[in-house]
């Protein structure tokens, strides 16, 4: 395993050469796109399950439902995006069955269930191939006798999208719960799973070619970490930015951090940012050189913004906030929308925390998923 810190930057070091520090693609995009990073005509689609048994599809520019798709069964709930972005997977209420919709289209074009008769397999976790073509699945049956239930699994499967068929049963690595997450890399050749560990397996055979032993201490000295492994919005692809803790074990103190894990090259990049606190909902904003988040303890809420060329924190703002709060930074980095639960967004400016308005949805959301992209307001 690699790592380094993020590179460090010295006041008045180039935009150039902050850039370079997160890499090529991020240098591109800044250069691309100006000194902000990102594009001011820059926007998004949010996908939003509702118990409406519908999907909102609300755009960023106008702050509008643009749209509404009606799914085909109970209450829309967990939403995974293809690695194209044209296909969303949306699981329903009870777990069995996921709906495919074409975003293109705008609505649903088929649904997979493992259910019948006496049996009902409920879905955990869910990886589409990036082809569309197949999915691996982690399930549980239960099936229904005349005087009992028997319960078995979790079970990880392969699933022919297109014959509708279950085609092998994945083997787990050793060592990673049966229940652990997983996904597919960008090219489709790799199978991740997540645990204490990170193991790759060929995709076609299942078999481990590689193992990332994120749990060992990554320095001598330096106690056990937890780095996130799950994309944001604005990540590259195969990247994850995300806060992480760790236990400093001379002084025995939790201590927070912002990592950024490179699935592919095994590589870590990170930085300490001082003791642990309750902040969560870390979002990375646009052109990945900021970051926010939110300090949450009742009574007591804050907008915290990350400066992550200069690995600090560089702002923190009393807001007032809710018990359960979504963060999510908009595409052109100028608001924040703060959601979950209920039907709100409450939308702030990101240079100043002044709360802008708060938008009114029609339904309670039960899931979000957020798609940038040049999307206007038709």
């Amino acid at each position: 395993m690699h790592h380094r810190p993020f590179a460090r930057s010295p006041e008045g070091r180039s935009r150039a050469r902050a850039a370079a520090v997160l890499g090529s693609a991020a240098l591109t995009l800044l250069l691309a796109l100006g000194s902000d990073g990102v594009s001011a005509q820059a926007t998004a689609r949010w996908y939003i399950g509702t118990y409406s048994n519908d999907l909102l599809v609300w755009d960023e520019a106008s702050e509008q439902v643009v749209d509404r798709i009606q799914m085909r069964n109970f209450i829309p709930t967990d939403l995974t995006v293809s690695e194209g972005k044209d296909r969303l997977y949306v699981r329903d209420a009870s777990g069995q069955i996921i709906e495919v919709v074409d975003l293109a289209r705008g609505e649903v074009i088929d649904e997979l269930t493992l259910s019948g008769d006496s049996v009902s397999v409920r879905i955990g976790g869910f990886a589409p191939h990036p082809s569309n073509r197949s999915a691996v699945m982690q399930v549980m049956r239960y099936t229904k006798h005349a005087d009992r239930f028997s319960v078995e699994g979790p079970f990880v499967l392969e699933y022919d999208i297109e014959r509708k068929a279950v085609t092998d049963t994945v083997p787990v690595p050793d060592g990673i719960a049966d229940n652990a997450g997983f996904r597919y890399s960008p090219d489709g050749e790799t199978l991740y799973f997540f645990g204490r560990d990170i193991v790759a397996t060929d995709a076609d055979t299942y078999e481990e070619i590689d193992r990332w032993e994120l749990s060992r201490p990554i320095e001598p000295g330096l106690g056990r970490t937890s780095f996130g492994t799950a994309p944001g919005t604005y990540d590259e692809p195969g990247v994850s930015t995300s806060l992480f803790r760790m236990t400093d074990p001379t002084q025995n103190r939790a201590m927070m951090g912002i990592s950024r894990v490179r699935l592919a090259d095994e590589e870590v990049e990170f930085f300490t940012l001082g003791p642990s606190e309750p902040v969560t909902r870390f979002s990375l904003a646009p052109g990945g050189t900021k970051a926010y988040a939110l300090y949450s303890e009742i009574g007591r809420y804050e907008f915290w913004e990350f400066d992550l060329v200069g690995q600090r924190v560089s702002r923190r703002h009393p807001f007032a906030g809710r018990p359960r709060m979504g963060l999510q930074v908009s595409a052109d980095g100028e608001r924040l929308y703060v959601h979950v639960a209920g039907n709100t967004i409450d939308v702030y400016d990101s240079s100043t925390f002044e709360l802008l308005r708060t938008v009114e949805l029609d339904d309670d959301m039960t899931g979000v998923v957020i798609l940038p992209g040049p999307g206007a307001t038709p």
